[in-house]
């Protein structure tokens, strides 16, 4: 199926679509959410007990961040293990997810991809007193973070500062965000000085396919158009 941003999504993908849609990975609600932006909005992309409650969705979500990590990878040539870090606490399911379902697939298990995990704050007992649990290494490691969604980059600014102290180069690194709102958060990370992010679905493609299949009303979809035409932050 073609989409509004012009890519052709397969098969897989709109199986992918369907699931998120069933168990509300991206949902509706007549009720406004308030983003993390400060935003209103109808629409919320979830990814945390809808993700880990329903094993379906788990695989199908772990296999397209397989193939996006690995095609970050290939890209460059570089040998080392993928190893993915999620931002709190939407983004510690998604890497676990991505890490899973390659070891399970994966002819070489011991070279899959693996996974570590950013606290939403730091301990003051045990072990381990970092916000990442595991030292940077960066001769093993090509190092990816992720993170569900994106709106204006907010979180993933505020979570460079605890990359930074515990000696990942935020900045540089490789990050995968599963969905953006399409209202500027890529640019304006960019703009910090961030790599530009891999985004594995946008948004309104997503309501698009929704409204295709009759999951969602045209008014509802045209809600959301108007949503993120109205709250653009890029240019801000």
């Amino acid at each position: 199926m073609k989409v509004p941003s012009g890519e052709i999504l397969n098969d897989k993908d709109i199986e992918l679509l369907k699931l998120m849609a069933k168990y509300g990975f991206v949902r509706w609600s007549d009720e406004p959410f308030k983003l993390k932006s400060g935003i209103m909005s109808h629409v919320y992309v979830f990814g945390r007990e809808d993700l880990t409650d329903h094993p379906e969705l788990l695989i199908a979500v772990g296999r397209k961040i397989s193939e996006r990590v690995w095609k970050i990878v290939k890209a460059d040539g570089d040998k080392r293990q993928p190893c993915l870090i999620g931002i709190p606490m939407a983004g510690v399911a998604l890497a676990t997810a991505g890490s899973l379902f390659d070891a399970i697939n994966s002819k070489n298990p011991a070279q899959a991809i693996c996974y570590r995990i950013m606290r939403q704050k730091l301990k003051a007992h045990g072990a381990h007193h970092n916000w990442i649990d595991g030292r940077p290494d960066f001769k093993e490691h090509r190092y990816i973070y992720i993170d569900n969604v994106i709106t204006d980059g907010g979180s993933k600014i505020e979570a460079a500062a605890n990359f930074e102290n515990d000696g990942y180069p935020a900045k540089e690194l490789d990050q995968i965000i599963f969905i953006d709102r399409e209202q500027g958060g890529p640019q304006l990370l960019v703009k910090q000085g961030f790599k530009t992010p891999e985004v594995i679905f946008k948004l309104l493609d997503i309501t698009f396919v929704y409204k295709e299949l009759g999951l969602w009303s045209p008014e509802s979809v045209k809600k959301v158009e108007d949503e993120i035409a109205a709250h653009q932050f890029a240019h801000k």
